[in-house]
């Protein structure tokens, strides 16, 4: 077959690989995306089944505040979603226990209600950080610097950002007093294990308290799903005139003496750009370079996830039920493995969600993808699924107060996420903001390939469709395109207190 040529090619549709390739077009680049499935949105795309749409993932949302970045992101393209605000991010079930995550002043009285005042230090100071943090962050920072990044952060830095450099090499843990009680560890590691994928102890203090701060950030409710994000995004690529090739693979990156040249697919086409932009997972990039990924990178630092999709008639649950979840079973077991379970509720009477009035539930776990692999290989995988469909229908029980008989009831597994998205391992979340990993240590947009760029939720910031769309635009800087200020109050997002904009670091909560 003929090559084609472009000015920019993409791999990858998640959230990260759709921004980039819709700025790029709307700043007049001819862009090619190549995605492997047949809808866009990767970890936060949906699929149908008998009368259901389902969110891939268990989501919290945010970035769609004042000068959230996603709302940032649509004005530039002149696009938007249906994003409505939540009182209530998210109900938590602990042993015996409920916390209510408010983001505005009763979180105060929740918190003391549930934990006692003697910990109010803790919180008034995380959440001091977490203002530097939203505050910096809202000014789109690329970290970490080389020289041509060190010029962006010296025109974004200000004097008050120095205070947050003590914070480097500090774990958020390092806040609490040494007698915490076990019940706020365990709620403050259940917080934690959804934003950062990993507890207080090994968290970055910077990155742990603004993960702790999503409520007080702004979350919101999407009509239709956090999948309405991925299409909105796909729209405009099409409209600016660029290309989305579904259902198509990459088998190899073209370079030629240290500069990238273009893409070769499956179908047997070559895709020649002078950049690119690999929105895929760090490991499956070094594997498209004919290179494997470190064997010592343990999967106790990433994570997969099981997720089950439940289906109710209508009538099953109230409709002022919220919308969000975060159970813990037992408070003596580690968390994940069925034991830490998120959900998600579609709201009532949301359209085209779920049949005769009916409610799409997602829930989600993390898991260690290697558990699921040695299943495969002894034949103990029909016996695991059954452990953890049980397991996560005791999550759901737990956090609507009712035992549901589900009109719909599918599994999804670390296979599953391989499967569909091409995921190595089927690692998901991104990496674990640990100390060692996150924000200074973070790993760059750039890949020492002139020309590619990378992007997503291995790439600095990490996680969440806000954090992958900040690394996205962070990945199009060298190629000179930038974001807009679309309006006023986005031009004006640095240096607002994080209670009157949202911000684009925000962690949207899920597995995904």
């Amino acid at each position: 077959m003929a090559d084609s040529s472009f000015d920019l090619v993409v791999i990858g549709g998640g959230i990260a690989g759709l921004t980039a390739a819709a700025l790029a077009a709307r700043s007049g680049a001819r862009v090619f995306l190549a995605e492997h499935h047949n809808v866009p949105g990767g970890c936060a795309a949906f699929y149908q089944r008998e009368g259901y749409r389902f969110d891939v993932g268990a989501t919290v949302v945010n970035g769609f505040g004042e000068r959230g970045i996603h709302r940032r992101v649509f004005e530039a393209l002149g696009a938007r979603v249906d994003a409505a605000p939540l009182d209530l991010a998210m109900m938590v079930h602990l042993p015996g226990k409920r916390i209510a995550r408010y983001g505005d002043e009763r979180w105060r009285a929740e918190r003391i209600a549930a934990f006692g005042e003697r910990y109010e230090p803790f919180w008034q100071r995380q959440e001091r950080i977490a203002d530097r943090v939203w505050n910096f962050a809202a000014r789109l920072p690329s970290l970490p610097a080389d020289l041509a990044s060190a010029t962006h952060l010296a025109r974004i830095f200000r004097a008050r950002d120095f205070a947050m450099l003590p914070l480097q090499g500090r774990s958020l843990a390092s806040l609490l007093p040494r007698d915490t009680s076990p019940t706020l560890r365990s709620f403050i590691d259940l917080q934690l294990l959804i934003t950062a994928q990993s507890p207080a102890l090994a968290t970055d203090l910077a990155f742990g308290a603004a993960a702790l701060d999503i409520a007080r950030e702004g979350t919101f409710h999407l009509d239709g799903g956090i999948a309405t994000i991925a299409t909105a995004l796909a729209r405009s690529i099409r409209h600016f005139g660029g290309t989305i090739a579904y259902r198509t693979d990459v088998t190899r990156m073209r370079t030629e003496r240290g500069r990238f040249t273009g893409i070769e697919l499956a179908d047997g086409r070559a895709i020649s750009a002078p950049n690119g932009v690999a929105a895929i997972p760090y490991e499956n990039l070094l594997l498209l370079l004919g290179r494997s990924p470190d064997p010592r990178a343990r999967t106790r630092q990433r994570w997969s996830a099981v997720t089950a999709y439940v289906g109710v008639e209508a009538g099953a649950l109230p409709d002022d039920l919220p919308l969000h979840h975060q159970v813990l079973l037992d408070e003596r077991a580690p968390l994940g493995e069925a034991n830490s379970i998120f959900v998600s509720l579609s709201a009532a009477n949301e359209r085209g969600r779920a049949r005769n009035g009916g409610r799409a539930i997602t829930l989600s776990t993390h898991s260690d993808p290697e558990r699921w692999e040695n299943a495969y290989r002894n034949g103990g995988i029909a016996s695991l699924q059954r452990e953890y469909a049980g397991r996560m229908l005791a999550g759901l029980e737990r956090a609507t107060g009712k035992r549901l008989t589900p009109a719909f009831f599918e599994l999804g597994t670390p296979h599953t996420f391989e499967r569909y998205t091409l995921r190595y391992r089927g690692f998901v979340g991104g990496t674990p903001q640990r100390m060692e990993s996150a924000n200074l240590r973070a790993r760059s947009h750039r890949s020492g390939i002139e020309g590619l760029t990378l992007c997503g939720d291995t790439i600095f910031p990490g996680q969440s469709t806000v954090g992958v769309t900040l690394s996205a635009i962070n990945a199009l800087r060298p190629f000179g395109i930038s974001l807009p200020a679309s309006s006023r109050s986005a031009r004006r997002a640095a240096g607002r207190p994080v209670s009157d904009a949202a911000s684009p670091l925000a962690l949207r909560a899920t597995i995904p």
